[in-house]
């Protein structure tokens, strides 16, 4: 048995963060990689038959700059809603300088905005499918998680990876 028809794993080469589509009704992006590499993730997002402009929403896993990159360009070129933990919501949307490690990372991020706020219990409406937010402080304090029940998917963004005890 293979993943739903609506998930759609987005792979990236490192050090830029993998990406996940739920391909629901209304198209929500997890994570949107380094912003550096924003006209890869447009022709990444193509390349499953996606219109970047067709997204409903980018949901943060966490705040870290090899995920929330592309986040400005996808806000500014195609109006498109970001989400991400309250308490990460607060640090980016108050533009504190340690907002997405883009220092250590040495990657800079553009401002953006976090337009929702989640907590965990809230939920993610891709139409036709919808995930819940749980809260997985393990990554950074506001990491976020996604499940699915019925299909019985998690998504985990930065919470579990090779090489690494997160």
């Amino acid at each position: 048995m293979g993943p739903p028809s609506w998930l759609r794993f987005v792979e990236r080469p490192f050090p830029s963060a993998n990406m996940v589509v739920i391909a629901g009704t209304k198209p929500v992006l997890v994570d949107s990689g380094y912003g550096s590499d924003l006209t890869r993730t447009e022709g990444l997002l193509g390349e499953q038959g996606l219109d970047p402009a067709g997204l409903s929403l980018v949901v943060n896993t966490h705040y870290h700059s090899d995920h929330v990159g592309g986040n400005a360009g996808l806000q500014g070129s195609y109006g498109i809603p970001v989400a991400a933990h309250r308490w990460e919501a607060e640090v980016v949307n108050g533009r504190d300088p340690e907002a997405c490690s883009a220092e250590w990372l040495d990657q800079p991020v553009e401002p953006y905005r976090v337009d929702l706020s989640l907590s965990e219990g809230d939920e993610i409406d891709a139409g036709d499918v919808r995930l819940r937010v749980l809260h997985t402080p393990v990554h950074t304090l506001g990491h976020i998680s996604l499940w699915e029940p019925k299909e019985r998917v998690l998504i985990l963004g930065g919470a579990a990876y090779a090489d690494d005890v997160t």
